[in-house]
Parts: structure tokens; C-alpha cells; sequence
């Protein structure tokens, strides 16, 4: 394509068109993220209109005047690209195709003029490739921590606007990951590795129902032929020492690219939990957790794309992770009087266990395109299996009598098949997608308790050994249409989703089965005022399935008083959502407020004779929910960046406990920032705080926390090489702190610490070597006419 001529009729000089397209790869015909899209006028090269691709190379160019232009294409590590236009109605600029120069690509560095957050209709991303905001990030974490809204917890947990735990996707693809696994992956991650994270708040009718919200992982792309790797080590120091250790190596030959990575993670994490209730006969329960964690953990995978042609290419992904832990808990159990000057009981427990959760995947996808439509399959097999075997044992500390002694033995098993097809159309500015999907999973839990009857005699206890099995067939088909209208944006989506399960309870001989089905509409409206500020207005109705441990009706225990237990009779839930973002240049505002329906929840109750806790599962009507986030980066001087978060939430849980619910308004708001100086000689500082307030739900309430960070970054040998230095939660304040708001029925307050107070020392080094030769740099017959 050397050039492109527009002409479908007469010339129209009042309208408003729009012009669309995607830059690729010459050779790959992969899509260019982040390619600088200029229309220039004719005459004097004065820019009229001005973008960045999105992450798989797409453009468009809105409120253009008809008339002759040059369409300026240009990427780093690219041959800038000049198309002449002649534009006369909304036009699809089709394929335009960037060849790799080389010369640009040896010791590549880049600048990280891009801004650090940008809006694209109802998505948010953040630009990391060569960006000081994140350039002193230690992994993954770091970086999550600084989106908007996002609450990285200290067990690794992550939760969006207050309430949502987003799924993760991996180059626009979800990977199918255990929760451990998933602390693996994001722990593995550093700066180097990453080109972007999307973030969608609104996830639109084209994803899985349950996927309330989505932060896609971008890594980087190298066009270049040949090898490269990267290479990392991650220190961490307490009271204890972990270390994390990563490999990344590519290959390009010809039209296949190779990958494989490998991560180590060993060492040993520390937690704590204390408790202080006040029981119904005045006595005081004291409770004192202490749990180290062994880690001997590998990860690994190996990949292979083939470009069957510029626009078809397949790819199959392995992966496979080994998690092997070794666990020893030591909880204490004291009890006063009211006065507390008698001791009433005293306690403690030794719970060994060695967990192993050893998972295998495979991804087989295709994509290819014909003119105007482009067909994806995706597909995936997922086995993840846990082993657990425990020695509990529960001593008098008096005379050291033994009380109690468990021994148990998990065997779980999950297993998850899914296929998808999407079909993409494109007629004029208007995109019509549709699409179908289809997941089984089998989940099968063998848990067995034995307790000590007599000396030397093991028993099977029948209330709390457990054989469940769980199927859940899901079917889902949906249809997506996007078009614009002047500088109105828009996509309008609807999906479908059948659910079958099949939950098993062998040990109580009862089948619970479930037939529904579900609609979910979506909504996405974005208007432009320029290119420096937009306005979007999202809705979406999302799905929630009850999980495998929701429904399991067998006890889970947390400590010898404290369990949880399952039903298997819970419903699914839905979600109305809308969400209002406006930009403005680096200003960032979200508001969002939703109803959940038949929510699940969790709830306690306490047994006044026995002083067990026991946690039940149960749906309830509804939950409301509301929250507003803000943010506002902003570079100070070319040495000096900084940015600023503001969230507030609001949320109204009802809570059921003891014949009673609670309808308890709760509002909380959180507040974190970074200062980010560039010194001389390559040295970066960041000092990093955040504040969570006071807040909770109907039946607890939550005490504020807060951290501060220290880190220190340097580049060597032209980039190759990284160290960083990291020194978290400096004055070790971050502990979650909840007190039970109904004192005349539960008197009781509960904290977790996390060991997040720790030195790190971090080393990355990136080789390999470039095998493409540098072609003769031609110009085409409109670069010369127009004088380029």
C-alpha cells in the first residue's frame, strides 16, 4: 500500500468525518500500541488531528473537516510512514503497515514523554514502558498500587472501587489462574517486562459475565529479529528472607516467535492474627496466630507463535506452576475472667501442614483476517491440583495434656475447558462483533479428618471429613455493535449466559442442581470535546456465580473455635453498574454507583455455650454501593513528577445475624501518592504514601491504616542493567483492624498483620542480539511528490 485515495462522492465542506485504521507490523502484521497517529494539512504540514493506537494498533480520528491531508505514522524502532488523503466521508484507512528500522532499535531508550494515565472511552491506561512514575517499581504490585481506585491489600489480594477483585488478562487474553498462582505471576512482573495495563471498570457485554472488572497486562513487543532475555533477582528481608527470581527469554526467526519464561520463588512469609472477644458468661477470649510459610516455588511456561500470513497467525502457550509450601501455625487460646485476674483456660495449638498445589494449562488460539473481518478462537485447558495433609495438634499449656489431636488429608482437584470465537466486522465507522463461548468445570474436594480416640488410635470424624463434587456448564453468546457519530462515540452490547450445576455432596448423599439464564446488557457512550477532554458514561450488568467453597457444606476451619461452612442452595448474583469518567489533560474523575441483586454474603454467628464462631453463607435481597475516584499526575519540573489519588466509597450492606439485619451506611475514602525525582547520574528516588480511613460493613467496623515506601532505582551499561532498592512500610503501620459494632451480642475485635515491613533489593539485566539486517531505506513516490 503506497498510498491512499478517497473518493466516494461529492465533497460535503460543513460535515464532520472521521477517519479510522490500524497500524502493524510489516513482517508480523502484529498490531503497533501506542504508534503516533498526525493528520497534517496539505499545504504546510500544520497538524489537524493527533492520537496514539491503542494497544493492538487501532486509530481514530474524529471532527475532520473534508479535504486533501497527510496521514504521519510514526513508532519507535519504525520507519515514520506519510500517506496522502483525500478525504470526502467517514473513511476506514484499512491496514497501514510499518517496516522495523534497526538503526533506531540498537540500545533503545525510551524518553517516557507519554503521559502516565490516559482515557480511552471506558477503559484507563497506564503507559509503563519508559515511564519514571514506575521506574523504581520492584514488581507487579508496585505498579498496580498506583492505579486509580485499586486497593492492593497486604495478603496480595487486589479489590477495585471498594468491592470488585478484577480479573487479570495477559496481552488481551485472560489466563486461567489459581489465586496463588496469581501472587506468582504479578510478584514476577517488573518495569522492564510491561508496556501498559489496561484498566475497564465497565467490562461491555463482550466479556464473561462474571468479569466485573478487567486489568489487562500489556507486555512489550520487540519487532527485531533474533533473541532477547531478561534476567532478575528479587531480595527481601524482615525477620525473614524471600527471594524472587525470574527468566525471560525470546526468539524470532522468520515468521515464528519463541518464548519461555521460568520463575523461583523461596524463602519463607510471616503473618499474624489476634483476637479479643468478651464471651456471653463475661469471660475474656484471648486468640494469637502465628503463621510462617516455606516457599519453594516454580513457575514456567513456553510459548510459540506462527504467522501463517501478515493478518492469520496461531499460537499454543504451556504453562505450569509448582507450589510447594511448607506451613506451621501456632495459635494460643487464653481465657480471663471479666476482672482479668483469673485464668480460665489456656491453650495452644500446633497446626504442620505442607500444601502443594501443582497446576498444568494450554492455549491454542487462532486469529486471522479477511478484508474487513477478523476471526479469533481461543481456547484452553486448565488442571489445577491441591494436596494438604495436617498434624494438629491442641495442648493444655498448664500441664502440657494433650486435648485434642487432628489429622486430615485434602485431595482437590479442578479441572477447566473453555472455547471461544469471536468475529469482528467492520462496515464504514461501524463495528459489528459477535461471539459465543463455552466452560466446563469439574471441581472435586476429598477432605478427611481423623482424631485421636484412644493412644496410638485414629478415627474418622464423619462431621467434618467431606467428599463433594461440583460441575458447572456455562454457554454464552452475545452481539456488540460501535459506531460514532460526530464526536460521539458509542457501543451498545448484549449477552446471554446459560449456567448448569451439579453440586454433589457424597458425604450427606444430597444433589443440589441449578438451571438459569441470564441477560447482560452493556452500554458505553463517549463524547469529545477535544483532544485534551472527554466525557464517557458506561453501564453494565455483570453475573457472580457462587464459588466451589461457598457452596461446599463442610466446616473450614480458621482456629478450633472459628470455621467457616458452606451452602450449596446459595444463587447466583447480579450487578447494575454505572460509571460517569471525565478527563481532562492528566485529570482523571470516575463516579460510580450500582446495586447488587440476591448479593452473597457472609455472616457470623456465635454459639454462647460452646464460644464457637462459625461463618454461614446466605443471599440477601440487594447491596448498594457508590464511589468516586480521582486522580491528577502532574510533572513538576523535568527532574520532579508526582501524582495523586483521592477515593471515596460508599456502600449499604444488609447483613442478617440473629434473626435480625443490618442496614448500615458506610462511607470510608482512601488517599495515596508518589513523589518521583530524577537525579544526576541516572539515579531515581521515589517516596510513595497512602491512607486508608475508618470504615467497615453493617456488622464490623474498620480501624484506618496506613504506609509509607521508600525506593531507589539506577540504570547501568546503557540500560541493560537495573537495581532498585525498596524499603516498605517504613514505620510498620499497616494493620487491618475490625471491632464488632453490636458489643451486647459479640464483644470482639480482630487484626491481621502482614510482615509488609521489608527491605528489597532487586537486579534485572536484559541481553541478546539482533539478527535482522537493516533493509535500504526507499521512499515512496508520495514522500518525493510531496517533498519528505
Amino acid at each position: 500500500m503506497t498510498g491512499l485515495l478517497v473518493s466516494t462522492g461529492p465533497q460535503i465542506s460543513s460535515a464532520q468525518i472521521s477517519v479510522r485504521g490500524k497500524v502493524v507490523d510489516s513482517v508480523y502484521g502484529q498490531g503497533i500500541g501506542y504508534a503516533t497517529v498526525s493528520l497534517l494539512t496539505r499545504n504546510d504540514s500544520a497538524m489537524v488531528r493527533g492520537q496514539l493506537t491503542d494497544t493492538v494498533g487501532t486509530f481514530l480520528l474524529t471532527g475532520i473537516s473534508p479535504g486533501r491531508y497527510i496521514l504521519q505514522i510514526s513508532s519507535v524502532g519504525y520507519r515514520k510512514r506519510y500517506l496522502p488523503v483525500f478525504l470526502q466521508t467517514t473513511t476506514d484507512a484499512g491496514i497501514i503497515r510499518l517496516t522495523a528500522n534497526t538503526s533506531q532499535l540498537t540500545g533503545i531508550q525510551v524518553s517516557g514523554s507519554r503521559p502516565a494515565f490516559r482515557r480511552e472511552d471506558d477503559k484507563l491506561v497506564l503507559n509503563i514502558s519508559g515511564n519514571k512514575l514506575f521506574a523504581t517499581a520492584a514488581n507487579g504490585y508496585d505498579i498496580l498500587k498506583k492505579i486509580p481506585g485499586l486497593q492492593v491489600n497486604g495478603d496480595g489480594t487486589l479489590l477495585l472501587n471498594g468491592r470488585t477483585t478484577p480479573v487479570i488478562f495477559v496481552n488481551g487474553k485472560q489466563l486461567q489462574m489459581s489465586p496463588e498462582e496469581q501472587q506468582q505471576f504479578l510478584s514476577s512482573l517488573s518495569p522492564d517486562m510491561l508496556s501498559s495495563i489496561e484498566v475497564i471498570n465497565t467490562p461491555s457485554s463482550r466479556y464473561d459475565g462474571e468479569f466485573k472488572a478487567i486489568l489487562d497486562i500489556r507486555l512489550k513487543q520487540d519487532p527485531r529479529m533474533g533473541w532477547k532475555g531478561a534476567i532478575s533477582t528479587n531480595l527481601q528481608q524482615n525477620a525473614y528472607t524471600l527471594s524472587d527470581n525470574n527468566l525471560m527469554i525470546t526468539y524470532r526467526a522468520g515468521k515464528m516467535v519463541y518464548t519461555a519464561r521460568m520463575g523461583y520463588t523461596g524463602g519463607d512469609r510471616i503473618r499474624r492474627y489476634h483476637a479479643l472477644q468478651h464471651l456471653a458468661n463475661t469471660d475474656i477470649l484471648t486468640t494469637n496466630t502465628r503463621t510462617l510459610t516455606g516457599n519453594n516455588n516454580l513457575i514456567f511456561q513456553a510459548g510459540a507463535d506462527y504467522n501463517i500470513a501478515p493478518d492469520q497467525r496461531i499460537s499454543l502457550l504451556l504453562r505450569g506452576a509448582r507450589l510447594d509450601r511448607n506451613i506451621r501455625s501456632f495459635n494460643t487460646l487464653d481465657a480471663t475472667d471479666a476482672t482479668v485476674q483469673k485464668a480460665m483456660m489456656n491453650t495452644y495449638t500446633d497446626n504442620r501442614s505442607n500444601p502443594l498445589q501443582h497446576s498444568y494449562a494450554a492455549n491454542l488460539d487462532y486469529s486471522g483476517k479477511w478484508k474487513k473481518t477478523q476471526l479469533d478462537l481461543l481456547t484452553s485447558y486448565v488442571n489445577i491440583s491441591n494436596r494438604q495433609d495436617e498434624d494438629i495438634q491442641t495442648h493444655n499449656a498448664p500441664d502440657q495434656q494433650l486435648l485434642t489431636y487432628w489429622l486430615t488429608n485434602l485431595n482437590n482437584d479442578i479441572t477447566i475447558r473453555t472455547a471461544q470465537a469471536d468475529v469482528s466486522i467492520n462496515a464504514g465507522k461501524a463495528t459489528l462483533l459477535m461471539g459465543g463461548r463455552f466452560a466446563f468445570t469439574t471441581t472435586s474436594n476429598k477432605l478427611r479428618y481423623d482424631t485421636l480416640d484412644t493412644p496410638q488410635h485414629f478415627v474418622t470424624d464423619s462431621s467434618r471429613t467431606n467428599n463433594f463434587l461440583y460441575n458447572e456448564y456455562t454457554g454464552a453468546a452475545y452481539i456488540s455493535y460501535s459506531s460514532s457519530f460526530k464526536k460521539l462515540n458509542y457501543n451498545l452490547s448484549l449477552r446471554t449466559e446459560y449456567t448448569h450445576t451439579n453440586a454433589n455432596s457424597f458425604t450427606k448423599n444430597a444433589v443440589t442442581e441449578r438451571n438459569y439464564l441470564k441477560w447482560l446488557p452493556g452500554i458505553s457512550v463517549t463524547y469529545a470535546f477535544n483532544k485534551n477532554q472527554q466525557l464517557n458514561v458506561a453501564y453494565s450488568r455483570r453475573l457472580t456465580r457462587p464459588t466451589f467453597t461457598q457452596l461446599n457444606p463442610f466446616r473450614f476451619y480458621n482456629s478450633p473455635l472459628n470455621y467457616y461452612v458452606g451452602n450449596p442452595d446459595l444463587k447466583a448474583a447480579t450487578t447494575d453498574m454505572l460509571a460517569v469518567s471525565y478527563t481532562y489533560k492528566n485529570l482523571m474523575v470516575t463516579v460510580n454507583a450500582g446495586r447488587e441483586w440476591d448479593a452473597m454474603v457472609r455472616y457470623p454467628e456465635y454459639d454462647s455455650i460452646t464460644n464457637v464462631l462459625e461463618y454461614l453463607g446466605k443471599n440477601i435481597p440487594f447491596n448498594d454501593f457508590a464511589g468516586v475516584q480521582v486522580s491528577f499526575p502532574l510533572t513538576v519540573t523535568k527532574w520532579w513528577r508526582m501524582n495523586h489519588q483521592v477515593n471515596g466509597y460508599y456502600k449499604k450492606e444488609q447483613m442478617p445475624y440473629h434473626q435480625a439485619t443490618y442496614r448500615i451506611p458506610v462511607t470510608e475514602y482512601d488517599f495515596s501518592g508518589s513523589q518521583v525525582f530524577t537525579l544526576p547520574a541516572k539515579y531515581t528516588f521515589e517516596i510513595y504514601y497512602a491512607y486508608h480511613s475508618r470504615g467497615g460493613n453493617s456488622l464490623y467496623k474498620s480501624m484506618s491504616l496506613g504506609n509509607v515506601d521508600l525506593s531507589l532505582q539506577k540504570q547501568w551499561m546503557n540500560g541493560k542493567l537495573n537495581t532498585r532498592i525498596n524499603y516498605y512500610d517504613i514505620f510498620d503501620t499497616y494493620r487491618v483492624l475490625y471491632i464488632f459494632r453490636e458489643k451486647q451480642i459479640i464483644n470482639n475485635q480482630l487484626s491481621h498483620w502482614f510482615g509488609n515491613r521489608k527491605f528489597a533489593l532487586t537486579v534485572a539485566y536484559n541481553f541478546g542480539r539482533s539478527t535482522h539486517k537493516a533493509m535500504q531505506e526507499k521512499k515512496n513516490e508520495e514522500e518525493n511528490r510531496v517533498g519528505l
